[in-house]
């Protein structure tokens, strides 16, 4: 009996070391939540929300390329070349004051090499290093412009509500398996000119499967090298 206990002990031992392991391999790169302070502070909820600046405005590249991209700060000097005050509401709870979001500009002149006072530029600049937040393995590869542009998806359906975070953070886990749901769920656009040419091959596929709509596991988007190679 005592023999017996002993092995029922061990082996639930093993299965809980081996569970508790695998528990914490799954979550090696999973950086859901991450939030770095950048160099230079920029308040997506007031540029995003409060003057609803598009997403792509800013991240245009994510129209046609396969990465958003980070925008130059000459896009951020396209308006604040004369907006050089915070005039907005205040969070001070969380201390972001007027004088606090006002000398991040501050940050931004002395990086572009603006003096404000001759509205010109002294040809002296500074480097920002951001701090990149969402970022894949080497091994995978995603494509911005497919997603944004062929399939019409949301910024915020990868990156949550941004024009409501005062700092940016990974909203989502960005995992494999977070990728094939999405896939396996998400309907596939055929009024797309991007699938114009194979408009009878997709009819006939769904006739086939006796479906009323395609998504984007039937088009192969689970097929290892959609994203592996």
């Amino acid at each position: 009996m005592k023999k017996i206990i002993l092995t029922i002990i061990i082996v639930f031992g093993f299965l809980a070391t081996t569970y508790l392991l695998y528990s914490y391999l799954m979550q090696i790169g999973v950086d859901e939540g991450y939030e770095p302070v950048q160099p230079i502070h920029f308040s997506h909820k007031i540029h995003a929300g409060d003057n609803q600046i598009d997403c792509k405005y800013c991240h245009s590249a994510a129209r046609s390329s396969a990465v958003a991209g980070v925008p130059s700060l000459n896009v951020c000097m396209g308006c604040h070349n004369t907006i050089s005050e915070y005039e907005g509401e205040e969070d001070l709870a969380n201390g972001y004051t007027k004088d606090f979001y006002t000398a991040e500009i501050k940050k931004l002149y002395t990086a572009v090499g603006w003096d404000e006072q001759q509205f010109k530029y002294t040809g002296k600049e500074q480097a920002v290093e951001w701090i990149r937040i969402h970022k894949l393995p080497d091994f995978t590869y995603f494509n911005h412009s497919q997603h944004v542009t062929v399939a019409g998806l949301k910024c915020d359906a990868c990156h949550g509500a941004v024009d409501k975070m005062e700092v940016v953070r990974q909203e989502a886990p960005l995992t494999m398996g977070w990728c094939v749901e999405c896939h396996r769920t998400s309907k596939v656009n055929m009024e797309h000119p991007y699938y114009a040419n194979y408009e009878q091959v997709h009819r006939q596929l769904a006739k086939t499967m006796q479906l009323d709509s395609l998504t984007v596991e039937h088009l192969g988007g689970l097929e290892c090298a959609k994203c592996h190679y």
